[in-house]
């Protein structure tokens, strides 16, 4: 039950709700009692009074009328209070459920998140945090409406005899407490294997969506079914078992109901033959204790699934208990500027081969300098780029701005300072308007057709019936890939920092479209610092040093002539890449 400790502490700032939720659910529980105990003993004293002429005049019909009346009010009224607090607070409960969890994943992007494919973490932030939404609904308030409601019928009936309200307390611990531990031990794994069964499920579902085109191209969507649906199978027998646990405990709760009603009635029948209460006690005993059941039936249910709530909670902090691998410092340097530099920087993918990405690399960038990295694909290119905006740290080695470490900066003096535009660089399903936005929040329209100018998508977007309010699709399916690129790139723009990091931007252009677009863009940055990284020579010629890369290392440096006369494997490089 530890995994769940996390998650209830987040429930203090609703326990106003929870605590009003709970209230009104007692009293509509209490008023539900009262209401069929009281119906019992009014059908039965009236009965009685009926035996004898002078009895029923003397009878009085309009107190327990009212009081039916009453009780039936409270129950209708108590109920409707109780759902809307109860479900304000679930919804609260599910909002900062969800908040928490963003916030404590946010840190841990890219490194931290690379294990995880991108269903199973749709289904951690969606259906377990549903799944653990229910341990306020489920759990939390039927125990302490049923606790409460022990209480005030055990003392009502410990008021009339002691043996009566032991009789009760020892079935309704039986039904609240033996029969929930029953299921709980005979649902527990169950519950856990119909939460990963779940998970693979909707894992599954997401990867075939997203990748259903390339599955018919390759004729591998008939496997890919059978697969879901043999998922889907081992979710419904997980269910079916799940089933069954179900069925016996409605059973066995039934049957608890009926001994503790018959159970106290053989109790009762001496005390009302000793004049103790009247007879018309007994339907009001009998009727009571049987609607007093109705307050545990959900314990049982919530036990059963016991099991799938704490595997969900298993598994959201499997990713939340994890250390980002990069953090920032509480008190940062004030500010940094001057040249970007490498010293010795060794870097190796956690969980990979063990192999180094990048090997005792060094190189400087001064302020304002146009410089490209080049190299064949795999050489560390992008490795390097990831380390300059600190999505990893270097295993050794350091990275400085001026005479400050990149370690000492804040978050936002980073980001502030250098940007990146990777080769997976997202294009969220919205218009393109929205998305060049996400850079600037507070752009107009004249900088929003400036920074498409530049990245030279301007005329392509004017095009569109609706211009910058055209729908891009999921990850920029409406475009192609140079497009989306150059999408990338005007968001970019946007931003207005010093350091610029463009991992391959001319990917997907033709070769006249790439010297156009390297002319256009180190107009756009003149006087400010670009990094370059690529594998194409389009605009090499333009770049004031040119560092070249094989294996993790850097090679060589100098101009791209000064490079072309000396080094022999950049000149075979740039002959392989078209040059």
């Amino acid at each position: 039950m530890r995994e769940l400790l996390p998650f209830v502490r987040l429930f203090w700032p609703s326990r106003l709700w929870i605590f009003w939720g709970a209230f009104f659910g007692l009293a509509t529980m209490v008023a539900s009692v009262g209401l069929l105990a009281l119906s019992g003993w009014f059908l039965s004293a009236a009965a009685f009074a009926g035996l004898s002429v002078i009895s029923a005049r003397e009878f009085n019909f309009f107190t327990p009328s009212a009081g039916v009346r009453g009780f039936a009010i409270l129950r209708t009224g108590g109920r409707y209070a109780e759902r809307i607090l109860s479900h304000e607070a679930t919804f609260r409960l599910l909002a900062s459920l969800r908040v928490w969890f963003y916030q404590r994943i946010e840190p841990l992007a890219p490194a931290g998140l690379l294990r995880h494919r991108s269903g199973d973490l749709l289904s951690r932030i969606v259906t377990d945090i549903d799944t653990l939404d229910g341990l306020f609904l489920r759990v939390i308030s039927p125990l302490l409406i049923a606790l409460g409601l022990a209480a005030i019928a055990g003392t009502f009936l410990w008021w009339l005899s002691p043996v009566l309200a032991l009789i009760f307390w020892f079935f309704f611990a039986l039904a609240g407490l033996l029969v929930p531990l029953l299921v709980r031990h005979m649902g527990n794994q169950i519950g856990r294997t119909m939460q990963q069964c779940g998970a693979r499920l909707r894992t599954a579902a997401v990867e075939d969506m997203q990748g259903m085109a390339d599955l018919m191209v390759y004729g591998a969507d008939t496997r890919h079914r059978a697969r879901l649906l043999e998922e889907s199978e081992r979710l419904l027998m997980q269910q079916e078992r799940m089933a069954r646990v179900s069925g016996l405990s409605s059973a066995l709760m039934t049957l608890l109901a009926g001994l503790a009603a018959v159970s106290a009635l053989f109790a009762a029948i001496p005390l009302a033959q000793q004049s103790v209460f009247d007879g018309a006690m007994l339907a009001l005993i009998t009727f009571g204790i049987l609607a007093t059941f109705e307050a545990v039936l959900p314990i049982p249910h919530a036990f059963q699934f016991l099991g799938k709530t704490r595997e969900a909670a298993r598994r959201l902090l499997e990713v939340t208990e994890v250390e980002p691998a990069v953090t920032f410092p509480e008190n940062p340097c004030r500010e940094a500027a001057g040249a970007l530099c490498l010293k010795s920087v060794s870097f190796a993918y956690a969980g990979g081969s063990g192999a180094e990405a990048l090997r005792d690399v060094s190189l400087s960038v001064a302020d304002g300098a146009k410089v490209a990295i080049v190299g064949p694909s795999g050489s560390g290119k992008s490795t390097l780029a990831h380390l300059l905006v600190r999505f990893w740290d270097p295993r050794s080695g350091q990275i400085t701005l001026g005479d400050s470490d990149l370690r000492q900066l804040s978050e936002e003096q980073l980001r502030n300072t250098i940007t990146l535009v990777s080769q997976k660089s997202h294009i969220f399903c919205a218009t393109m308007r929205e998305n060049l936005l996400i850079a600037a929040p507070h752009a107009d329209e004249q900088q929003l057709w400036q920074a498409l100018e530049q990245a030279q998508l301007a005329d392509f977007v004017r095009g569109l019936p609706e211009g910058l309010d055209t729908w891009a699709g999921e990850g920029g399916a409406r475009l192609s890939g140079g497009q989306a690129r150059r999408l990338v790139l005007a968001r970019a723009l946007l931003k207005n920092v010093s350091i610029w990091v463009l991992d391959e931007p001319t990917e997907g252009l033709d070769a006249v479209t790439q010297q156009q677009f390297m002319a256009t863009l180190l107009d756009s940055l003149a006087g400010q610092t670009l990094i370059l990284i690529t594998h194409i020579t389009a605009g090499l010629e333009a770049m004031d040093t040119v560092y070249f890369m094989e294996d993790g290392q850097l090679i060589c440096s100098g101009s791209h002539r000064q490079l072309l006369r000396t080094s022999e494997r950049y000149r075979v490089f740039t002959n392989c890449a078209g040059d």
